[in-house]
């Protein structure tokens, strides 16, 4: 109002009615786009594969799941009922390209639509389609314990969700860069991927 008094007084003017319309005047909304993360190329089966980018919706801070890590292969439940092991962590040839490539998790072959399990307790910081793991999970365990599962067909949680360890989070597909219905599971301690044979259950 103080400015259209300041331009009508030195117009001649009281200033009144160009300051009534000043104020009458609503700020035009400003709506923030979130855009969606860049996707790097790669995937759970090339030696190339990056960290999954954090999310808009991921959480920040220290989950609510505090598990030692010295005892977390004897917290661990497995992560799918039933199924058969289809492809071991380590060096591997590409099944797309015949090429070499390190494979950072192991894969759980069953049927469409098996049961997925979440391992342990932890908080959801990711769910949702990713390039190459089609559609992820990743759970935060606390204690710098992560573990993702790849290739849903369909996902149950969503990122801030509280699991418990054996709750169902998704269902076993083949989205993203797979050649077959399986799950690909990873664990990650400070960020580096350790072999989930370490830490899975022989035996369901």
């Amino acid at each position: 109002m103080l400015l259209g008094a300041v331009i009508s007084l030195s117009l001649g003017g009281t200033g009144f009615g160009l300051g009534c319309l000043y104020a009458s005047l609503e700020a035009p909304e400003v709506v923030a786009t979130v855009l969606p993360p860049a996707l790097p190329a790669g995937g759970p089966d090339e030696s190339e594969a990056a960290e999954p980018p954090v999310a808009p919706q991921a959480m920040a801070g220290v989950s609510r799941a505090v598990l030692v890590p010295g005892k977390f292969a004897e917290r661990l439940a497995r992560p799918v009922v039933g199924g058969w092991v289809s492809s071991h962590y380590g060096r591997r040839a590409d099944p797309f390209t015949g090429d070499p490539a390190m494979h950072h998790g192991l894969d759980f072959a069953g049927p469409a639509n098996s049961v997925i399990l979440a391992v342990a307790a932890g908080v959801v910081t990711w769910s949702g389609p990713l390039r190459g793991y089609g559609n992820l999970i990743e759970i935060d365990h606390g204690n710098g314990w992560v573990t993702r599962y790849g290739h849903n067909a369909s996902n149950f949680v969503q990122p801030g969700d509280y699991v418990k360890p054996g709750q169902t989070i998704a269902l076993m597909g083949a989205t993203g860069r797979a050649t077959g219905t399986h799950l690909h599971f990873e664990v990650l301690y400070q960020g580096r991927h350790m072999n989930p044979a370490r830490f899975v259950p022989r035996k369901a």
